[in-house]
């Protein structure tokens, strides 16, 4: 099946990217456009500096991915990454890297020629593009779109090639924000915060650590304006997120 573009969304790439706050916010992003260009699944990958063997596989380069789960999980059991084209391309070459199935296919070698034309043509993807792109802090990632749909235009290229960059940049900015955040709470602070999510009240944590309850209000109202919530449970989903109570 062929998924014809939305033509009119197409504008809208470039002004959803000021309203992603969140990696929530990018995925919902990422899904709209591509949908709005015809394409099935989309991807953010974090490339390897270095080919790294047995231990490169797809699902741990994804930060970003509506590939379905099976498509993944093959993807790894068949060990793809490992002579990648489109992977080899990628570290080389700073523009979009655009391909057909049967031109990928037939690039590796024998033995994986076959299984990789069956898992793509399973999951309908026959073309598809990667957009290499570099953060704030140098390293290299590839937002991707793959699907069924006609070649793409020049000016879709160039669209999608600004869309990626103004992306990532976003994405790199959420990553540096959630890293001050979760530095700026101390252990006092993720604790009060971690009860609280537990469901229990102030006086409750106030018996458990020993604290009076206007402590833990102290600290609990401390860590909100830390984390720039305007109250404790915007403060507890959000340290949530953070993953400060593994």
């Amino acid at each position: 099946m062929t998924f014809a573009p939305n033509p009119a969304h197409k504008s809208q790439p470039f002004e959803l990217i000021g309203t992603i706050r969140t990696i929530f916010d990018a995925m919902q992003v990422l899904r709209k456009t591509c949908v709005s260009f015809g394409f099935s699944y989309f991807s953010v990958i974090t490339l390897p500096s270095a080919v790294s063997g047995d231990d490169e596989m797809i699902s741990q380069m994804a930060t970003i991915s509506s590939w379905p789960p099976e498509l993944i999980a093959d993807y790894d059991r068949l060990d793809l990454a490992r002579n990648s084209p489109i992977l080899d391309q990628l570290r080389k070459q700073i523009t979009p890297v655009v391909f057909q199935l049967d031109e990928i296919k037939n690039a590796r070698p024998e033995p994986e020629t076959a299984k990789v034309g069956e898992l793509f043509r399973r999951f309908d993807v026959m073309m598809g593009v990667y957009f290499p792109v570099h953060d704030s802090h140098s390293l290299r990632h590839a937002v991707s779109f793959i699907g069924d749909r006609d070649p793409l235009s020049v000016e879709e290229l160039s669209t999608l090639s600004m869309f990626s960059t103004m992306l990532i940049e976003q994405i790199s900015k959420i990553s540096v924000a959630d890293h001050a955040a979760k530095s700026v709470l101390n252990a006092r602070e993720v604790e009060i915060l971690r009860w609280t999510a537990e469901g229990k009240t102030s006086p409750e944590i106030a018996r458990i650590t020993g604290l009076s309850e206007h402590t833990v209000n102290h600290y609990a109202t401390i860590a909100t304006k830390k984390l720039g919530c305007s109250n404790r449970t915007q403060a507890v989903v959000y340290a949530i997120r953070l993953g400060l109570f593994k």
